[in-house]
């Protein structure tokens, strides 16, 4: 796992309902269709925070997109994407 090797915390982003006390971005495209959006828990991302996002489904940038909109309601910065 890259958060361990970097020795780093790991924060999940996932679908609305899936975590409690979560921060929802606004929804997105797939090559699919239309989705409600990504949710992160409220506390898990403060601000000045430098964040790397690793997206594991790269086809329309729609998660990638969405989870650069939660990092920066939360106040952090997102220094790299993968």
């Amino acid at each position: 796992p890259i958060a361990l090797a970097l020795k780093k915390p790991f924060i999940m982003m996932r679908k609305e309902g899936k975590m409690p006390n979560t921060i929802k971005s606004s929804s997105y495209d797939t090559e699919y269709g239309k989705r409600s959006g990504l949710t992160v828990q409220k506390d898990r991302i403060n601000k000045g925070d430098r964040v790397l996002i690793i997206d594991d489904l790269v086809a329309t940038g729609g998660t990638l997109s969405s989870a650069i909109q939660l990092v920066h309601a939360c106040g952090g910065t997102v220094v790299e994407c993968a």
